[in-house]
């Protein structure tokens, strides 16, 4: 394989967080992983913490431009915010640019599977095109069992081999009944090709944008969700 997407069953679940954690993690014991975001909607820092593309080359320790993608100015679908943008979206233009990463290669996508990345194309379409695992961010709350399960279900008919979930803890404090039930149910009833990773502690945004505090974030799921990518 080429390396690995990192999706989500929606739109902020954690997947800018654990995929930045996971290029610090790579990063700290010479892993030769590179990084990319191929489209990001709306780059501008929310409290604090940049955006997309930029936290991904933070964690990397490169330039924004080894990570960067299309960038759009509106928080929407990226056809979407291509089209008020008078930007195309071109999927031979993408290709061209993922041929030329280095591997192994850490794509992360754009809200959840079922998102378009160019038209007629999704996210879940691109582990075939580009030869990717998968990891799935779901973030811990009431109401992601359906959102998982909908999400996996999507990825293995595309033709995905396996998909490894990462459970995103989303707020301090103790957890709900269905954040303490959620992991248990996931691991007895996801489909043949899924398996849980295991979880990511809530990070603080004081943390968010701080590579070191995402590695160790993500040190217990790291060389499970990295595997993925060698599977």
């Amino acid at each position: 394989m080429r390396g690995l997407l990192v999706t989500g069953t929606d739109t902020e679940v954690g997947k800018t967080l654990v995929s930045a954690g996971l290029l610090a993690w790579a990063r700290e014991r010479g892993l030769p992983w590179s990084g990319w975001k191929p489209v990001e909607s709306g780059a501008a820092e929310t409290d604090g913490v940049p955006g997309d593309a930029a936290l991904l080359a933070a964690a990397l320790g490169v330039d924004l431009s080894e990570t960067v993608g299309t960038v759009l100015p509106e928080p929407l679908a990226p056809v979407v915010a291509a089209r008020r943008a008078g930007v195309t979206l071109s999927m031979v233009a993408m290709d061209a640019a993922f041929a030329g990463k280095a591997s192994p290669v850490l794509v992360e996508g754009v809200g959840g599977p079922l998102v378009a990345v160019a038209p007629g194309v999704m996210v879940a379409d691109l582990p075939a095109r580009w030869d990717l695992g998968v990891v799935l961010v779901a973030a811990n709350r009431l109401g992601m069992l359906s959102h998982t399960r909908l999400a996996v279900e999507a990825l293995l008919r595309r033709g995905v081999e396996s998909v490894g979930v990462v459970l995103n803890t989303v707020h301090g404090g103790e957890p709900s009944v269905a954040e303490a039930t959620n992991r248990g149910e996931l691991e007895a009833t996801l489909p043949a090709g899924a398996r849980v990773l295991g979880e990511v502690p809530f990070v603080a945004a004081a943390e968010r944008s701080n590579p070191p505090a995402l590695a160790r974030a993500v040190g217990a799921v790291a060389p499970a969700a990295l595997g993925v990518a060698s599977a």
